[in-house]
């Protein structure tokens, strides 16, 4: 597909179009009507999968940080993390701290002189070599292999759970910091991540969370969440590493292996809105095998997981789970997979140190970059990983647009889907479809007609007439203020026709002078002005700033399709190269030196 003809660029510097996102502000009208509220939506950036010592793989590791210690990160406050002081330069807008609800801060109190467990034989198995106590708790909780009921009474959980509610409340601060009651239902068939993280937005919460011991099966946990919801208790549960779930996250079939029906698709679309589509075990959205024309599929890949040979990557990756969720409408008549996308860290240490600059490790001893275990960090093979630990990437981030920065206000563009995810960086990235007169984007007070005429991320385009043409595509990104300029922005289009899917990556936007080469529909690379010498670069390339239009000129209106945008910024320095220059040990050969982060936002959906 040629689409020069239907594709309008506009590249700015900083001073152009970043105006537009300064709109006057209303008084809030709804949510706490003590904080400001912006009607065209703010960004927010935050974290909803964090771990911390509550957790028991997080304890095994040698993380002794607490949520309260995850909260202080999270605004930017110094926490001792394994010894040494970290410190976040960015602070975040929200965060969701979700330890595993299996056995959910037992091992802290195992751990504990004084605690429930002192006179008990689970002490010295947690210390002893080996820490076989903690390989239970872990065998356990993610595969089911034994049961350990004194560490999971229904006193433990109420108790255990009213105290993360407890932290949540008392770090929650309308209009500057939001906090979310959370946890991760972590079940893990034959080692495959079939994991989910459970977010509330309060202030009404179930007296204890659902866990794997509860029911390894997604079908018992929507129920859980759907009689929640009877009773005043809403959420939205997030899946993530899809990337290492052997297909079974974007399956044909329940978790029974049965052929999914409507009433599946149904139940699970009501619940599961969003997706996690990356974070320090890897990226999901597409893998090189799956879209083999896509020159920037191969971002931050990670296959192996718990000493296992590669999975399924079928079933596995968002950017196939669109395509199979149409797939799955045409049959049964609802779509088990049209979700937003977000990004978090998963990190197993309380801080969130996704600044690829300021990488603090995020899995305790194994991969904690100080002192005498840099070395090993930049050289080793993680035996779990099966691969560098420096593979690991710095990632990720959630972000949002929303009127305020309440929990009312996020939690609503959870359910809307107008949410974004990030590698680290915090880019900002609209995107918009609708009737929208050739040139919107370029007029003063686009904003206002794009949501008054359109449909936001997330959202779906009203069905067309037969032989209807293309709605309009309106796409906006600004750079992280403290870091690396854009390249270029892209629209990924997934489609279903004549019975098969297909998919296509059109370039819509870039910086600079480059034009499109006519016989391959490619912009050409940006450049690179990394020296890896100094693990420095220069925002002498790339714009800080970038808007597009574009109209997709194979639409067709009677078929099902699926429209994101994507946000790559130039090369920049891999943590791992940051930290081997900054301790002055060769740049690691065996990982990228340098990367290009980037955004995604959520689809815009069609459904005739």
């Amino acid at each position: 597909m040629n689409s020069t003809s239907q594709s309008r660029v506009i590249r700015t510097a900083a001073a152009g179009l970043l105006a537009i996102a300064m709109v006057s502000v209303a008084h809030a009208r709804q949510g706490d009507d003590s904080v400001p509220r912006n009607p065209l939506r703010n960004a927010y950036f935050g974290d909803l999968h964090l771990h911390t010592i509550h957790s028991y793989d997080a304890a095994w590791a040698g993380a002794r940080t607490t949520p309260r210690d995850a909260y202080r990160y999270a605004q930017g406050f110094p926490v001792v993390y394994m010894g040494q002081t970290v410190q976040r330069k960015a602070p975040l807008d929200f965060l969701a701290v979700a330890d595993h609800s299996e056995y959910m801060a037992v091992a802290m109190e195992i751990l504990q002189p004084d605690g429930p467990f002192s006179q008990t034989d689970w002490p010295p198995q947690m210390l002893a070599e080996g820490l076989p106590g903690f390989r239970k708790l872990l065998t356990s909780g993610f595969y089911g292999n034994e049961y350990y009921p004194e560490l999971n009474t229904e006193a433990l959980k109420r108790s255990n759970w009213q105290d993360v509610i407890d932290v949540a409340n008392e770090f929650n601060q309308p209009g500057r910091f939001t906090t979310f009651a959370a946890y991760e239902w972590s079940n893990t068939p034959g080692g495959a991540h079939f994991h989910r993280v459970v977010v509330f937005p309060g202030p009404k919460y179930p007296e204890v969370p659902f866990s794997a011991l509860d029911s390894r099966h997604p079908e018992d946990l929507w129920r859980y969440a759907d009689n929640n919801r009877a009773n005043g208790i809403d959420s939205v549960l997030i899946p993530h590493n899809t990337n290492l779930s052997n297909g079974l996250h974007f399956s044909y079939n329940d978790s029974y292996g049965n052929p999914i029906t409507r009433e599946f698709a149904e139940q699970k679309a009501r619940n599961e809105v969003l997706v996690e589509m990356t974070q320090i075990k890897g990226t999901s959205e597409t893998h090189p095998m799956l879209s083999p024309d896509d020159e920037f599929a191969g971002f931050e890949i990670i296959e192996h997981w718990n000493g296992q040979q590669p999975g399924e990557i079928h079933g596995s990756y968002a950017r196939e789970g669109y395509a199979r969720g149409m797939e799955i409408a045409e049959r049964v008549g609802a779509n088990p997979y049209q979700y937003g996308m977000i990004g978090s860290s998963d990190y197993h240490s309380s801080t969130s140190a996704t600044e690829e600059d300021n990488h603090t490790g995020a899995l305790g001893e194994g991969d904690f970059p100080f002192g005498e275990n840099i070395e090993r960090v930049l050289t080793a093979t993680n035996p779990v990983l099966r691969a560098p630990i420096a593979a690991l990437s710095a990632s990720g981030v959630a972000g949002v647009w929303a009127e305020q920065n309440t929990r009312e206000a996020i939690f609503a563009a959870f359910q809307r889907r107008e949410v974004f995810a990030t590698s680290g960086p915090r880019i900002r990235v609209r995107l918009f479809a609708g009737d929208y007169p050739q040139g919107l984007v370029e007029r003063g007070g686009w904003l206002s007609t794009a949501y008054a005429q359109g449909v936001a991320m997330g959202g779906e385009i009203a069905p067309r007439a037969a032989g209807a043409e293309s709605p309009g595509f309106i796409v906006h990104a600004l750079k992280d203020p403290d870091g690396a300029n854009l390249d270029r922005i892209q629209i990924i289009k997934v489609w279903r026709e004549n019975g098969a899917s297909r998919e296509q990556v059109v370039d819509v936007a870039w910086s600079g002078a480059r034009t499109r080469d006519p016989s391959t529909g490619k912009v050409p690379a940006v450049g690179d002005s990394v020296d890896l010498t100094t693990a420095t670069y220069t925002n002498d390339i790339g714009a800080a700033e970038l808007a597009g239009e574009w109209r997709d000129p194979e639409f067709n209106a009677s078929a099902r399709a699926v429209y994101y945008a994507r946000v790559i910024e130039i090369p920049t320095p891999r943590w791992p190269t940051y930290l081997a220059v900054r301790n002055n040990m060769p740049v690691p050969g065996s990982v990228p030196a340098t990367h290009q982060e980037r955004a995604w936002t959520s689809p815009v959906f069609y459904n005739p």
